[in-house]
């Protein structure tokens, strides 16, 4: 049987946040693939965050190899060319704070984060187990890793809020390579997740995308690029151009409408940039087939 034959396949990983997999999470993305067959794959591990049964599990990876000059180039490239998607999508952008307003990070950096992420509101305290608790922090990475390693490549990894932290625990990982990771509502940047700090992978990470709402109060307005120089950041407005009121007043009405849901999966996941970037990332792939079953597996 020739090798062409076979439909390519190309697969989109999503990796939640707190409070679990919202099983709708894939239909924005459905619309924007035009008929491409993709695997849908998206491990569920907020169990291993709730329970309060002991959890016991080990995570060891071997050690990677230090990316060549050359990848290092070629990563910068690629990273160059999704600088231009996202400016062509003409979405993204940065906002002019009013002047008296305290910033959104301003006011984030005076916040008690650290007690914050232990308390069992609105489910934070799943964070603060992950951060505190390494065999559940290493029952998490092996099940994502393992469903990752099952994913056809092009391989897109889309990674919201906690899920971002699981994303960057995984890039230790030497089995694991990522074509397109796109990280959405991040507080990598916050100091308090005090992620483990380690060489980014640029021969095992085709290109990095962060999305940040403005009034999404978990990055607090930040991106990720001064502290992950190997991101490149694009900033969702306070409220979409196509829907925006004529007024100043209705305007400003509105985005505080919509800062209740500027955290949201699904607002990240309809925004046009994207969307556009996973159909490019999923392009990666030149033989992929037309139309065909979704699959989601957790």
């Amino acid at each position: 049987m020739s090798p062409r034959s076979v439909p390519a396949r190309a697969s989109i990983v999503y990796l939640h946040g707190v409070g679990g997999l919202r099983q709708a999470w894939w239909r924005p993305l459905s619309r924007s693939l035009g008929g491409l067959t993709v695997d849908l794959i998206a491990p569920a591990y907020d169990d291993l965050l709730t329970t309060q049964a002991q959890v016991r599990a080990q995570w060891t990876t071997e050690p990677d190899r230090c990316a060549a000059d050359t990848e290092r180039r070629d990563y910068v490239e690629r990273q160059r060319r999704l600088t231009d998607l996202v400016d062509a999508e003409g979405e993204s952008t940065r906002l002019s704070w009013p002047a008296g307003l305290p910033r959104p990070a301003d006011i984030a950096d005076r916040l008690p984060l650290a007690p914050m992420l232990r308390a069992p509101v609105f489910g934070l305290d799943q964070v603060g187990r992950y951060l505190d608790d390494s065999a559940r922090r290493a029952a998490v990475l092996h099940r994502v890793s393992s469903a990752m390693l099952r994913a056809p490549r092009p391989r897109v990894v889309i990674a919201h809020s906690l899920g971002s932290v699981v994303a960057w625990d995984l890039l230790a990982d030497p089995r694991i390579d990522i074509d397109l990771l796109i990280t959405l509502g991040s507080p990598l940047a916050n100091a308090t997740i005090a992620v483990t700090a380690t060489d980014f992978p640029y021969h095992r990470v085709g290109a990095w995308l962060n999305v940040v709402h403005l009034l999404d109060p978990v990055p607090a307005g930040r991106g990720l690029r001064d502290a992950f120089p190997a991101a490149c950041d694009a900033f969702l407005p306070p409220v979409p151009d196509e829907l925006a009121p004529a007024t100043a007043l209705s305007r400003f009405a509105s985005a505080v409408a919509g800062a209740a849901t500027s955290h949201l999966d699904s607002t990240y996941l309809a925004s046009r940039t994207v969307l556009a970037a996973v159909r490019e990332g999923i392009r990666a792939a030149p033989d992929l087939s037309p139309a065909g079953e979704r699959s989601v597996a957790s």
